[in-house]
């Protein structure tokens, strides 16, 4: 009798796990997004012709929020890696610490910070500039209407992004 309830047991458990778990996960930051010039202009105020002058391809600024949580970014030349993670139905938030590029920055500011013959303006300024890094190195994105948007902190303008078509 014992022998039959540790087998049936862990099978009607298990059946149950599977039934009432649900599998629909409402990610609306997954896939691979990029820059809505138009709305961008428009959110942030600037004239409808500016988007000839600036000469801006959607193309070359995309975003990708991977499944296993990895992250990557690519604005013209630039290219950046980390890890992202969702706070809330309509709110994500990138990681960059990882990128071999912040490593190395946040390597050479302190090691010119530890270097002892600094006045107290120019560690003042190494500081900030760490700071500056730090508050870079992460980017926090909200969905809205079929968009996702980054309002950095640091910067003035907000950037729109669409969802590409695979």
């Amino acid at each position: 009798m014992k022998n039959a309830l540790r087998i049936i047991v862990p099978i009607i458990l298990a059946s149950f796990m599977l039934v009432s778990a649900n599998p629909k996960i409402d990610n609306h930051f997954l896939g691979k997004w990029e820059i809505d010039v138009q709305r961008t202009l428009s959110l942030n105020d600037f004239p409808s012709g500016s988007n000839q002058r600036l000469n801006i391809n959607p193309s070359d600024h995309v975003i990708n929020f991977g499944f296993a949580g990895n992250y990557n970014e690519r604005f013209g030349g630039l290219k950046f890696k980390g890890s992202w993670s969702r706070y809330n139905t309509d709110l994500a938030v990138a990681r960059l610490e990882s990128d071999d590029r912040i490593k190395n920055l946040k390597g050479h500011l302190n090691r010119k910070i530890k270097q002892g013959n600094k006045s107290r303006h120019e560690l003042t300024r190494l500081y900030q500039r760490m700071h500056k890094v730090n508050r870079m190195s992460v980017r926090t994105y909200t969905y809205k209407d079929g968009n996702v948007y980054l309002e950095q902190d640091g910067m003035d303008i907000v950037l729109a992004f669409r969802k590409v078509s695979q």
